[in-house]
């Protein structure tokens, strides 16, 4: 190979085991039509990866062959990566991505100026993992949306989290305890508007009456895990959280998270995805859009108790009022 080949393909070989750092040869067998000594001459930089097979990769792993080539594209100065999981399927790609979010998260939490910012319009990872029968609510609708599954097949029932991903749940949630500062932006209505979700699985008979009671209670849990962030500003690791609560609705959910070394930010698709950028450029302004969020909203954490206590009231009686359960579908 040439030197410039050379170095491309040296780029690319990186760029795969960053992505996939466990597993890496048979996760490729899975995605290319070659044997694992095939994988193994190229991975060892014997053989270079073909156009259509690099192709292939980068499309599936996100990842940029122009970056790799230092190309500039002349429509877009920020590069933003979109990955949608199939969340049908669980799969060993899906969950390396994990891990490797996973592992940026406690490298910025070694930094005492880390910070995580999200500005929701649904309930984000955060609080979602820790009320595994809410998340399993955005579960049914991307099943029901992407269609992959028939909807008379379809039942709240079916959704199960298979239990390696449960392990990288709780690994998340350990992670992002130790970034020094978080703070959650709540828009106008995004509790009601999980409670329509709900309401709508239920009268479309994809939910039962004894779950619909079963997540009622779930939902004021819910609640009380935010009043008490709300009430304690921190983690059980000391490290501080703050609620705001905003008087505007948002079309999406924005998160950065940013480190003296590192910078990540993402805006949510699809509901469960998100097209996500290391670009510094980028997250910064996702950062000022989401610190721009947070001027113009109210700060319900500390000594605002009035309207903390207000707010949770407000979406307690939300939920008496508009989560109905009936009779028996």
């Amino acid at each position: 190979m040439y030197n410039n080949e050379k170095k491309l393909q040296e780029k690319f070989i990186f760029l795969l085991k960053e992505k996939i750092p466990r597993h890496l040869a048979n996760t490729l067998m899975e995605m290319l039509p070659l044997e694992k000594e095939a994988i193994y001459r190229r991975l060892r930089g014997e053989v270079a990866f073909s156009f259509f097979e690099m192709a292939t990769l980068s499309s599936s792993l996100s990842i940029s062959l122009d970056n790799i080539a230092e190309i500039a594209s002349p429509y877009r100065s920020q590069w933003y990566h979109l990955h949608i999981r199939d969340y049908c399927e669980f799969k060993p790609i899906d969950l390396n991505m994990s891990y490797n979010y996973i592992k940026a998260i406690i490298a910025a939490a070694g930094d005492p100026n880390s910070e995580f910012g999200i500005a929701a319009n649904m309930i984000p990872l955060h609080i979602g993992l820790l009320h595994l029968p809410v998340y399993r609510i955005y579960l049914l609708k991307w099943r029901y949306q992407s269609g992959k599954t028939p909807r008379n097949k379809l039942s709240y029932s079916d959704i199960r989290v298979p239990e390696a991903e449960k392990k990288t749940y709780q690994q998340y949630l350990d992670a992002v305890r130790k970034i020094k500062y978080t703070f959650f932006i709540w828009d106008n209505s995004f509790f009601l508007s999980l409670i329509n979700d709900i309401n709508y699985f239920y009268n479309v008979r994809m939910i039962t009456r004894t779950e619909m009671q079963m997540l009622k209670l779930e939902m004021f849990r819910l609640l009380d895990t935010l009043e008490h962030f709300a009430d304690e500003g921190q983690f059980d690791t000391g490290n501080k959280v703050e609620t705001y609560v905003s008087d505007l609705d948002f079309d999406s959910t924005y998160t950065y998270l940013s480190s003296d070394n590192m910078s990540i930010c993402m805006n949510s698709v699809y509901s469960l995805g998100a097209f996500t950028s290391l670009e510094k450029e980028a997250c910064e302004e996702m950062k000022n859009w989401v610190l721009g969020l947070k001027k113009s909203s109210v700060l319900i954490s500390g000594a605002a108790q009035y309207d903390k206590i207000m707010f949770f009231e407000k979406q307690r009686e939300m939920l008496e009022k508009h989560f109905v359960i009936d009779e028996e579908k």
